[in-house]
């Protein structure tokens, strides 16, 4: 798997160059909804990754699953591209790390907020806000719900976890009873 992440990275770091240069600002938006059509469809994944089916076939498959969203060239190219390598399976890896390029170019920091119960907007946008203060930067934020939580909020970001859940904070004072606290 850590070979293919580093293939993914760099189509993705070619197609952001690429996207930079023609100012093509919905790249990044497309990766992401097919990976999540990716995910979802194991009769796409079957089929994009059968080898009996020609590249061309492929990528029209694709193309017309997209035709309502009219798609971008620099899309379809990189769909082509990708048909012609037998390397379609690669496109969740390209999408996450173009969206990751993507933000590291415009100085955006993920970051990804894990809740016991849904975040509600006005909760999110406090939460980018108080965390993109302290950074200096703007934050995008994904939300994620673990019920196990029972309360409170994990925030992972740039590789940290700040665990301030219910949780973890049982989990502390068990230990501080117990006399194993670290």
């Amino acid at each position: 798997m850590k070979g293919s992440e580093a293939v993914a990275r760099r189509y993705a770091r070619a197609a952001l160059d690429v996207a930079t240069a023609k100012g093509d600002s919905d790249l990044r938006t497309e990766l992401e909804e097919l990976a999540e059509v990716w995910a979802a469809s194991p009769e796409l994944r079957t089929v994009l990754g059968h080898p009996a089916v020609p590249a061309e076939k492929k990528t029209a498959v694709i193309a017309s699953l997209w035709r309502a969203r009219r798609p971008s060239d620099l899309f379809l190219r990189l769909v082509a591209l990708l048909a012609q390598r037998d390397r379609l399976e690669l496109l969740p890896p390209i999408a996450r790390a173009y969206g990751r390029l993507w933000n590291a170019q415009r100085g955006v920091v993920e970051a990804e907020a894990v809740s016991a119960t849904p975040l509600e907007e006005t909760e999110a946008r406090g939460v980018s806000a108080a965390v993109g203060g302290l950074l200096g930067k703007q934050v995008e934020l994904r939300r994620r719900v673990d019920p196990s939580l029972m309360g409170g909020l994990l925030l992972r970001m740039e590789g940290r976890v700040y665990d301030g859940s219910v949780r973890a904070r049982l989990r502390a004072l068990r230990a501080r009873l117990a006399g194993t606290e670290a």
